[in-house]
């Protein structure tokens, strides 16, 4: 067993995976844990109506934020993981990706600004609301699909980790007091934008790419190739997103800011989740013969995380100063989603995307997405809270039960 293991780490491609692993979970270990750190202080400070006024906020910007990324992290991943040894194609691909992202980015804001201006509930807040489109100019300029393409994942750790760390002292040395909650975006929009331009600077000298004028039709051609992969990854993104967003608009700050509070929780197995898809992506394009060790691996590893976090969430509740009684359900429900899309992402985005199945796998997230939408105003409004959280597991249940149905069948030909 030793002496295979030896010989797995000889190999380059298996040294790789593991030093992005590790790069990467460092990353979303330290975004993982620096909620629970700034967490129970923005609650006490802010309190749950200002701190839910935060999240509605970010979620609203949420909605741009799944336009401007239009699912480059997978479309424009896969296109540099197979054109690495090029310089010219990857100029290119580097060239007309943030050329696209650019027109997106344009097109948001001229409907983001005039929404929150236009819009009362909006414009009670309206600072938070224009901060936030600090975040989301840099969120759409930080190339992260390029350093997971070239299997660079350290690059993205360090970035991030700037922009996570500067946050985390300015929460704390900054926000004294409710009215300081505007602080919130502009801090994290600030160190945004400040690694978006470290990021290209870095591309340019260390790849010696070089950033090159990409005429229209390869913008549009860009955008057409990469729509099925935009709608698999927007429509999950917009029925989770708007199940948040309508608690806030139908039960009020209060509601959305102990709804927002629990997430964060949970978020630490969609964190895990995205560390390991992150890194295997890019390998299985090359190499689907590795899938299955790959699931069976993954799967119970990620059962076993599972089950340590809801033996210790009530624990960890306590210690966000969340005492709300339904706190504990709604964890529960999210967290069995949180499971279901995980099988969704073992079996759709690492091994039906690597194989080409972008379209199929387009319709059949847009549907369920859609079903996820409809059910969203009933449930919240008939159930709460607990409406909301069933809503989103109900739709993550479907998510991924059709992506393993499909992988079953595909896999048999």
């Amino acid at each position: 067993m030793i002496r295979k293991i030896r010989k797995a780490l000889q190999v380059e491609d298996v040294r790789r995976l593991i030093k992005n692993f590790f790069s990467l979970s460092v990353l979303k270990l330290v975004n993982a844990v620096l909620p629970f750190i700034t967490l129970p202080y923005l609650i006490k400070v802010l309190g749950l109506q200002q701190y839910g006024a935060i999240v509605l906020a970010l979620s609203l910007i949420a909605y741009f934020q799944s336009i401007t990324n239009y699912g480059f992290n997978l479309s424009a991943t896969r296109e540099i993981a197979r054109h690495k040894s090029s310089r010219q194609q990857l100029s290119f691909i580097y060239s007309k990706t943030q050329t696209s992202k650019l027109y997106l980015l344009l097109f948001s804001l001229s409907i983001l600004v005039p929404t929150v201006m236009i819009v009362p509930q909006f414009r009670e807040d309206l600072p938070v609301y224009l901060l936030m489109c600090l975040m989301l100019i840099g969120q759409a300029m930080f190339p992260e699909w390029f350093f997971r393409g070239v299997e660079q994942m350290g690059y993205i750790t360090i970035l991030d980790l700037i922009v996570k760390g500067s946050f985390t002292i300015g929460v704390f040395v900054l926000i004294k007091s409710p009215e300081d909650y505007w602080l919130y975006p502009l801090l994290f929009g600030l160190g945004y934008m400040f690694i978006a331009i470290l990021s290209h600077f870095l591309i340019i000298k260390k790849f010696k790419l070089s950033f090159q004028l990409v005429k229209r039709r390869n913008v549009i051609n860009n955008l057409k190739f990469g729509f099925p992969l935009f709608v698999n990854q927007f429509m999950p993104n917009f029925y989770n997103n708007t199940t948040s967003f309508l608690v806030g608009m139908l039960l009020g700050k209060q509601a959305v800011g102990l709804f927002g509070a629990v997430r964060q929780l949970v978020n630490v197995l969609s964190v895990f989740n995205s560390v390991v898809s992150t890194v295997v992506f890019p390998y299985l394009v090359r190499r689907q013969d590795k899938f299955n060790v790959f699931s069976k691996i993954y799967m119970i590893g990620f059962s076993l995380i599972v089950m340590s976090l809801i033996v210790l969430h009530k624990y960890i509740l306590q210690w966000m100063e969340i005492s709300d009684p339904l706190s504990s359900a709604i964890f529960l429900i999210l967290a069995f989603g949180v499971t279901c899309i995980v099988v969704y992402s073992i079996y759709s985005t690492n091994f039906l995307i690597p194989k080409g199945h972008d379209k199929t796998v387009m319709k059949i997230t847009f549907m369920i997405s859609l079903v996820g939408l409809l059910t969203s105003y009933p449930l919240i409004t008939n159930l709460g809270v607990i409406g909301g959280a069933i809503n989103i597991a109900f739709a993550q249940l479907l998510m991924g039960g059709s992506a393993f149905i499909l992988y079953k069948r595909i896999a048999k030909n």
